[in-house]
């Protein structure tokens, strides 16, 4: 049997949450087991399998790691640190969930080429702290360039034009979707003769439903808008702009 137990203060328990769900499909692969405990401290996430599994095991737990520290813990680092007050909440948002993604494929390199499973247990957050301080730096350059710029791009009425350039310069994770802003705004690869569905998201979360477009950066967007959710509707236009198609 080989296990190995991923830990994280508890108030960052979803750290824990995100792991254990995108660990699921692995583990139901490999017939693994995960059990997750918590103290007033900490929470914990013991996954395990038998050791003749535990190589495929090993680098779908790494990758879930991977992804946890270069999206949300990434995401949390850049929000508290750009200097957003020259931005309204909507814009400031989707500035920090952009650059979330900008060199995202580098960063996750430098996860992988530092994450060491053989100790069998990893603290997240002092992995983050002690073993990455080199993307930890590079992503406190990006905010101090983009802080240090931010009142001329105000001034100069170019925010949205330099959000669009850093949108540009994101991998694009999906052709073309489906927006469809009804009850649930439901959310569709607009290539797939089956449409399956990406995600379903409140309508009236225009963070949430920003926040997954930003993440598949799709170069087409087709809209079917609901009125009663402008808000979500223009936010979005004003992000992606062209790329954007509205049928009503």
């Amino acid at each position: 049997m080989w296990e190995i137990e991923i830990i994280s203060n508890r108030t960052n328990s979803t750290y824990i949450s995100a792991l254990q769900e995108n660990i699921s499909p692995v583990l139901a692969e490999v017939q693994g087991v995960s059990v997750v405990s918590a103290n007033t401290d900490i929470v914990s996430l013991v996954v395990g399998c038998k050791a003749v599994n535990s190589a495929k095991l090993k680098v779908g737990l790494k990758l879930a790691i991977a992804d946890l520290i270069c999206e949300q813990i990434k995401f949390e680092f850049l929000s508290a640190n750009l200097d957003t007050v020259f931005y309204d909440e909507n814009y400031g948002f989707a500035l920090a969930k952009i650059c979330t993604y900008f060199d995202n494929e580098l960063d996750r390199q430098v996860v992988l080429q530092n994450l060491d499973l053989s100790n069998k247990k990893i603290n997240i957050e002092s992995f983050f702290y002690f073993r990455l301080g080199m993307l930890r730096k590079k992503w406190l350059e990006l905010c101090n360039i983009t802080s240090n710029n931010s009142g001329a791009i105000i001034k100069s009425g170019n925010f949205l034009e330099f959000v669009r350039f850093l949108l540009s310069n994101i991998e694009m994770r999906s052709q073309s979707v489906i927006l469809e802003m009804r009850e649930k705004c439901l959310i569709y690869h607009d290539e797939k003769k089956d449409f399956d569905i990406i995600d379903s998201i409140d309508p009236h979360d225009k963070f949430s439903v920003l926040g997954k477009l930003i993440e598949l950066n799709p170069s087409i967007i087709k809209i079917y808008p609901d009125s009663s959710n402008d808000e979500t509707l223009n936010l979005v236009k004003n992000i992606f702009d062209d790329k954007v198609i509205v049928e009503y």
